[in-house]
């Protein structure tokens, strides 16, 4: 029996709302920042290339890396395919680092300027009204998820102390009310280190290049050494305990993420095929990952919303079974509305 718009829509709602269920953990990947500015991993690329051609141009490992990114048009697989000199490897840290905390200020004084916030605070603040504590891991380096807690006005726990200039301690799971648990795996863009004490600092006021020549920026590129510095502090830390979170979670809800990082999500694919527990994919783009992982494998409890071909929302509901909708419900606040209110 064929089903009218309204009984399609009814069982698109009741199978996010089914799945996402209980305490969910949140997964934000870049495509929940591209929408407010932020690059895109291939806009990183382009600029990486614009700034360090003419200065590494004669360097083989560079010659290899353009190379590699010309032929892939994929900078993740660049960067992890060709070993560059530390010079370079360093130059592309300071690099991202730069382009993603000048478009990070422009969206903040964006959402302040114009009384706008990111869609996700919606979502935010509806969890932290029905849960004690709410866990949200994200790959980003930007500040997007911080500035949607605040819209929220949530509590976030990160890790770091203090309020002008923060010391990272040891994260502090709390189950306050209204509180956050923030797990930024790959570093955020107000982190850094000190070049020789290797001390830790999390601060926003002041421009990097005020201290540039005592601290590091603290943020996971792929590529060199990233394996090596996950195994450090903060990271070990902040990935031991977004671990325990994904693993306590009750369900799962991926916004704007590929499935590209191993750091992560071998937790979500283990206990969604595993421990049956749902997953709910929200994203613009369907990767060639999200295919392989849940789509050919043909994953009963895994929902995935994706933009359709010349507009509109396509629901994989399983390998076999798609629905269409005109209406653009991969969006956050399409999302929010079709699951919450």
């Amino acid at each position: 029996m064929k089903l009218t718009i309204d009984e399609k829509l009814e069982k698109f709602a009741t199978s996010i709302q089914q799945r996402l269920d209980g305490c969910p953990a949140l997964l934000i990947g870049s495509g929940g920042s591209i929408p407010y500015g932020l690059p895109s991993m291939k806009d990183l690329a382009t600029e990486i290339v614009n700034q360090l051609e003419t200065k590494y141009q004669e360097e083989d490992s560079w010659k290899a890396f353009v190379a590699e990114l010309n032929n892939t048009n994929n900078l993740e697989l660049a960067l992890d395919n060709i070993m560059l000199k530390d010079e370079i490897h360093t130059s592309i840290i300071a690099t991202v680092w730069s382009c993603i905390s000048k478009k990070d200020r422009e969206a903040f004084l964006d959402f302040i300027r114009h009384g706008k916030y990111p869609a996700l605070t919606m979502i935010i603040k509806k969890f932290i009204q029905r849960a004690g504590v709410t866990n949200i891991i994200t790959t980003n380096y930007d500040r997007l998820v911080e500035y949607s807690i605040d819209f929220a006005q949530g509590a976030v726990e990160t890790g770091f102390s203090g309020n002008y200039i923060k010391n990272f301690g040891n994260i502090q799971s709390t189950f306050v009310k209204r509180t956050v648990n923030l797990y930024k795996v790959h570093g955020s863009v107000d982190w850094f280190k000190h070049k020789s004490n290797q001390n830790i600092l999390a601060t926003q006021f002041l421009d990097y290049a005020d201290f540039s020549d005592i601290y590091l920026p603290m943020i996971v590129t792929p590529g060199n050494g990233k394996y090596k510095e996950t195994h450090k502090d903060p990271f070990r830390t902040v990935i031991a305990e977004a671990d325990k979170a994904l693993r306590s979670s009750t369900s799962y809800l991926c916004i704007g993420y590929g499935f590209n990082d191993e750091h992560i999500q071998p937790i979500i694919i283990d206990e969604n095929r595993n421990k049956n527990k749902p997953l709910v994919i929200v994203t613009k783009e369907l990767t060639p990952k999200i295919k392989d992982l849940f789509i050919q494998a043909d994953n009963s409890n895994c929902l995935i919303i994706s933009e359709l071909s010349g507009g509109g929302t396509i629901v994989h509901y399983s390998k076999s079974e798609t629905e269409a909708f005109p209406e653009d419900y991969w969006r956050l606040d399409l999302f929010y509305r079709l699951w919450l209110e």
